[in-house]
């Protein structure tokens, strides 16, 4: 089992930061990787049972989103692609920090498929994520 775990302080209101990093179609311009919305939610956009497209071609992966509340957290998974990954899950917790603006947990939990792989993977997910994050700060 491979653990990417993050945590960004950030100026933003809690409800800010939650609207960027739940948002399909705005969450590429952080990720720096296209993402578009390619199902809505059950009862938002962006909620239970929406999924996203995350790069492009056959190397391109969908995620739904399995748990959400708003302002609170995020729970998706690897619906389909993602090869040579497997058991993924990720969660993101927001909270409000004393003395205004607020912080998001990011944690990626998975298996790797192929010795190695999941290793790198781990590590490019953390650049990608944490550069992302930054940008939100």
């Amino acid at each position: 089992m491979q653990i990417v775990q993050l945590s960004q302080d950030s100026s933003r209101s809690v409800a800010e930061l939650y609207a960027a990093l739940s948002d399909h179609d705005r969450l590429g311009g952080v990720l720096g990787v296209p993402v578009k919305r390619i199902k809505a939610g059950k009862s938002e956009p962006n909620g239970v049972g929406s999924v996203r497209r995350i790069g492009i071609g056959p190397l391109a992966i969908e995620e739904t989103v399995v748990g959400a509340v708003t302002d609170k957290s995020i729970d998706y998974k690897i619906t389909k692609g993602g090869w040579p990954l497997k058991n993924h899950h990720g969660r993101l917790v927001f909270k409000a920090l004393p003395g205004g603006g607020s912080q998001v947990q990011w944690r990626i939990e998975f298996d790797g498929a192929v010795p190695g792989a999941a290793v790198l993977v781990k590590q490019l997910l953390g650049l990608a994520i944490g550069r992302g994050l930054r940008k939100l700060a």
